[in-house]
This record gives C-alpha cells, structure tokens and sequence, in this order.
C-alpha cells in the first residue's frame, strides 16, 4: 500500500481511541443519561452544563501535578492568544470553578449538581476504555456532613442498578489533610523497607505520590500491599467520626459496601470517604469499575480560592456502564415503538405528506414513515416487517378528498377518515 492511499484511508477512520455512535448503542447512550438524571432530580440535584476546554492549570492545580491525568493523559492546546487551554480530562475540577466563578457560596448551601457528556484523556485505549469518553457525574458543594456521602454514593448506586447488573461498592477514607500528612510519612517509610518487592514503575511513583502505589494494579505491588499500613490506625477523632456516620448512613438504607484499606482513588484532591463501583465476572473475581469518586474538601484552596469549600461528589463512566448493561434497560423516551406506518403514493400526496406527519408530531403519535418510495406492496411490506399494527395510506384520491385510509395491519380492515378527524380517530385505536 502506497503512503498516500494509507493516508487516505487513515482519514476515513475515527482517530484512535474514539468512536462513533449509531444505530441502537446511540439511543442506549441517550437513554442512559435520561435516566440518570431522572434518579438525580429525585435525590435534588440540578442539571448544569460545563465547556469542553478549560484553563490548563484548573486540571494541573486542582486533580495534580503526578496525577496519570496531568502527566501523560491530558490534551492541551495553545490559542493564538497563548492561553494555554485543555481538553477536561475529569468533571470535578471545572465544576468547583464554575462554583466559585458564579458566586454560588452566596446561595442556600449545600448545591446539588449533576452534568454529563464527553471527556478526553491521551491514554491508551482498551476494553471499555477511549480517548473520547462519556461520563455522568454527580457533586455536592458547600457543606462537610456526612449524610452528603452517604446522598453521593446511594444516588450513584441506584443509577448503576437500572443496568440490571449487580453492583458492590468499595469505599475508605483517607482523613482530612493533617491524617494524609501522617499517614503518607508511614507509607514512604513501608515502601523503602520494601523496594526489592514492587515494580518498578511503582518506584517511580513512590517519590511522587506513595498513595498510588498502594492502589497499584501490578502484580507484584498488590502482594506487598496486603502487609501495608492502614490509614484506619492514623485517623483522628474527627475523621473516625466522620467515615462512622458514613457507613452508618449506608446501612441505614441497606447499601451493600465493603471497606477495601488499599482504595485511595487516583487525585490529589480526594480527603475522607473515597469509595467506587465494581463488577464482578462468572468466578467471582472483580471485573472492572464502573466509577467512583469521595470527598474533596481542599480543592478550592488547590485552585487557588481563598474560601475552603468541602464538597463531595462521583463520576461514572458511561461506556462501561452500556457494556455492561442488559439489553433494552436504557430506551429513551424519544423512541417509542411506532404504532402507525405512514403510507403515500403519488406526486400529490408526496407534496402534502408533511401535514400528515405534523398532526401525528403535534398528538405524540409514534409514526414511521418511507417517503422516498412510491410503491404500495413495498412500503406495506415495511409495515409488516417492523410490525406496526396500523397503515396511513395517503394516495392521489386522497390528496384530493382530504382524506386518509387507516388500515389495521392484522385484520385487513380500512376506514376512510378525513384528515380534519384522523387525530380523534386514531386516538380511538387500541
């Protein structure tokens, strides 16, 4: 294959790591998302809708310097301004900047937020992984208690139960910032002891952020991991206190959850509850997360705001959810099944279709409809494959009467209705 004709092929192909949506994956999304916020509403968050691009240093302040985000993962541009701007790699960032940019401390605390859509990390794709990603997230500002952990979490939950999947949640706690200090001076300490065992990409890790080498996925880590300090034995009387009313909450409403001592989440910006989403396969073995998120309570100081603002929030990740989903869970409102199969032949009828199709939009009648064709049997022949129960046949008689054939598919029977009655007409249908 010549260079030219690769890159020509190349140019018809998604960019690697994203993909298109169509057909029935397309209204699954969609779906997915109407539900989603329906739950949320019911629980009293608001929609509120983010820019795609941000300032690079709300990501590099906010999630972290040795973050995987900010260090290999983030798509950054810079405008002919030289404003340095990114692609949002994560949602919690952008939101607790459009907090504080519109002044919403002023209001009633705490608020309830919920937003949605793509975001973008360069990492490398893989099952039910992309560069392109869709997530659903939730937050709640302005407030320290914890019975808004316990909201976060249960809201989360009941969404990933419409996927017909069963879900386990995982949940720690990483205490506030004095806890964190004190119990990373113990971990660094674990992990020089035991250098010779963790790999080598965990060693790098260990003089920027220990915390991640102890939610290491290498293997070798994982095992020294079993022997490492719990944060549990360094909290202090108001973090026990806060993560004890948490779990209290959780069993309170019969949210199954376990605590794993080694989940600390990937960001800077997490204190206190962190938890996530799991799977599990056919043996029994966790087969991947489905989301998660905790308790972030500095990140408007990391930003750079002079208020302190706790808050806590969660991120699911949308294309494992529809993966991982039973079929038909996720049908969106605006995909009904079609109840009648509309039917035209002729110039004349063609010219006048549109007002047919406008009395069944304006009624909420759920219609099909093949414009381009112009034979009866093939178009009848559509109708039967779909299996819509009722034919409009709109031809040139028709045009000129003023009048529609409604024919019931299964028994053959037709009535002649004129258009100024079809609405009430079909209304009468079962």
């Amino acid at each position: 294959m010549s260079r030219s004709s690769k890159i020509n092929k190349d140019l018809l192909q998604a960019p690697k790591g994203m993909r298109d949506f169509h057909g029935d994956i397309f209204y699954k999304k969609q779906g997915f998302f109407e539900k989603a916020q329906e739950i949320a509403e019911y629980y009293g968050f608001s929609g509120i809708e983010l820019p795609v691009l941000e300032h690079e240093e709300i990501f590099t302040k906010g999630v972290g310097d040795n973050t995987d985000i900010v260090e290999k993962e983030i798509y950054t541009l810079k405008t002919k301004g030289g404003s340095k701007l990114a692609l949002r790699p994560e949602g919690t960032a952008g939101i607790m900047r459009s907090y504080i940019e519109h002044g919403m401390g002023s209001l009633p605390q705490p608020i309830f937020l919920y937003y949605g859509g793509p975001f973008f990390r360069h990492e490398r794709p893989q099952k039910g992984r992309y560069r392109q990603f869709y997530q659903f997230g939730l937050e709640i500002i302005g407030s320290e208690n914890a019975v808004l952990d316990a909201i976060i979490i249960q809201t989360g939950y009941q969404i990933l139960m419409e996927t017909g999947t069963e879900i386990s949640i995982k949940i720690n706690t990483l205490g506030d910032s004095e806890v964190r200090k004190e119990y990373l001076k113990k971990l660094k300490l674990f992990y020089k002891k035991n250098k010779g065992r963790i790999s080598t990409k965990d060693l790098e890790r260990l003089e920027k952020n220990p915390l991640r080498v102890l939610d290491s996925k290498e293997p070798e880590t994982i095992i020294v991991n079993e022997d490492a300090p719990t944060i549990i034995d360094t909290l202090n009387p108001t973090s026990k206190k806060h993560f004890k009313a948490v779990l209290e909450y959780l069993d309170a409403a019969h949210i199954p959850y376990e605590i794993d001592h080694t989940l600390v989440r990937g960001l800077d910006y997490y204190t206190h509850t962190v938890f996530e989403y799991v799977t599990y396969n056919s043996n029994g073995e966790e087969s991947f997360a489905l989301g998660g998120g905790g308790r972030y309570d500095e990140l408007a100081n990391f930003m750079g705001h002079s208020k302190r603002v706790p808050a806590v929030g969660l991120g699911l990740g949308v294309d494992r959810i529809l993966e991982i989903s039973k079929e038909e869970v996720f049908n969106p409102k605006i995909r009904k099944k079609p109840k009648f199969f509309f039917i035209q032949l002729g110039y004349e009828a063609k010219a006048k279709a549109f007002n047919i199709i406008e009395i069944m939009r304006k009624k909420k009648y759920p219609l099909k409809h093949s414009l381009s064709k112009n034979n009866l049997s093939k178009q009848l022949g559509i109708a039967e494959t779909l299996s819509i129960p009722y034919a409009l046949i709109f031809g040139q008689k028709e045009a000129i009467d003023g009048t529609v054939i409604v024919r019931d598919m299964k028994t053959r029977k037709q009535d002649t209705v004129k258009i100024v009655d079809l609405a009430d007409h079909l209304k009468k249908l079962k």
